[in-house]
């Protein structure tokens, strides 16, 4: 009978320890409320954080990146279906970047929110509060990321002369310092330092070069969206900056020297530094699109042969520009043109340039749509 109630007794103990241990394992030292928190970690551990870039074009060094939360994007995600075709010449300048099940998965994002297979080139149809929350977040990130475009007369005003600003190339993201010198129709602006003035030769791969680049003009919490080129001359006025000369920065509509006239190459790096390459294009007469396809060919940008082409290619040559005026000719009723352009060109291989003509041959699918080039045959 002794040995039977010593049996009860420990099995009692035991049961107890064992639900004690349980109690600790479920709910911790503080009981119904640390489990609580245990629940929310996990449901924060599965929360999928975005990431979203905003780059000017897909090799650019210069970024800006955001990240965010939305459970409704993750479970859209999960069934995605395609939709119509994107149909623009560049892939969008925003990219969706996310995790899922180990793997990275990535999306462009129209500046609509739209979402963009960057393989198939299809649109993926999400809902539209879902599509408004990415518009919020990719529109934020690009109004960071690129600058106001201003007339000349406007940006005159916000960098006064002698005023000192910091520039940054939109490609390579490599920043100086400058100083607005003279100017009355572009801004001449002079590298303050040495330093500076190694950095923007950096930017033009070690050569001193007319070649336009898209840039951001920062000063007093503004950054304007501005066209550069890389090559000293003129008067000088900073003495020891390693810089025998000043360069050029010009704004929107702001004409040259020699022409008194807006430079084509000029103002379609204004509006890439202001993330408008797209749209500026689609507006362009045929004759200012064959312009931008000349510069692209002359400073071997891929970007703009795509944005004018629809298609990516290249063009080698080692120089090229335009020797022939174009014609008054009315072609607003045309869905197809032929141009002849007499240009000066340096072939990849050759050392001197030769006069040649280029053939176009352009086309739009309708009188509202814009223009391409579909070939172009240099003869």
């Amino acid at each position: 009978m002794h040995h039977a109630r010593a049996t009860r007794l420990l099995r009692t103990m035991i049961c107890t320890l064992l639900l004690s241990v349980m109690s600790i394992c479920l709910f911790g030292p503080f009981g119904h409320h640390a489990y609580g928190q245990a629940l929310r970690s996990q449901e924060t551990t599965n929360t999928t954080t975005f990431q979203l870039v905003v780059q000017a074009s897909p090799h650019a060094a210069y970024r800006s990146e955001s990240s965010f939360e939305n459970k409704k994007l993750q479970r859209e995600l999960e069934q995605l279906q395609a939709g119509a075709s994107y149909t623009e010449p560049l892939p969008p300048d925003t990219t969706l970047i996310y995790h899922k099940k180990g793997q990275t998965q990535h999306y462009g994002v129209t500046e609509n929110g739209e979402l963009v297979d960057p393989m198939t080139k299809s649109i993926y149809a999400v809902s539209t509060g879902v599509q408004e929350a990415l518009r919020t977040q990719v529109q934020a990130l690009r109004a960071q990321h690129y600058g106001e475009i201003l007339t000349w007369e406007d940006a005159s005003a916000v960098i006064p002369k002698y005023s000192k600003f910091t520039i940054t190339d939109v490609e390579t993201g490599l920043s100086f310092e400058g100083q607005r010198r003279a100017g009355s129709s572009h801004a001449d602006v002079q590298p303050l330092t040495k330093t500076d003035s190694a950095t923007l030769k950096t930017i033009y791969g070690g050569a001193w070069s007319w070649d336009r680049k898209a840039v951001l003009v920062k000063f007093n919490s503004r950054t304007l969206a501005g066209s550069m080129h890389g090559m000293p001359h003129g008067g000088d006025g900073i003495p020891g900056n390693d810089f025998n000369g000043h360069f050029c920065i010009h704004f929107l509509g702001s004409v040259t020297h020699g022409s008194h006239s807006s430079d084509p190459a000029h103002q379609v790096m204004v509006h890439r530094a202001a993330g408008l390459l797209t749209s500026y294009i689609s507006k362009l007469s045929p004759w200012a699109l064959i312009d931008v396809w000349i510069s692209g060919a002359n400073q071997g940008d891929l970007q703009l042969l795509q944005v004018t082409t629809g298609q990516e290619q290249a063009v080698h040559v080692r120089s090229m520009r335009r020797l022939s005026k174009f014609p008054e000719r009315d072609v607003s009723q045309l869905l197809e043109l032929e141009a002849a352009v007499d240009v000066s060109v340096t072939p990849a291989r050759a050392s001197a340039p030769a006069h040649r003509r280029v053939l176009f041959r352009l086309e739009r699918a309708s009188l509202d749509s814009r223009w391409y080039i579909r070939s172009a045959v240099m003869q």
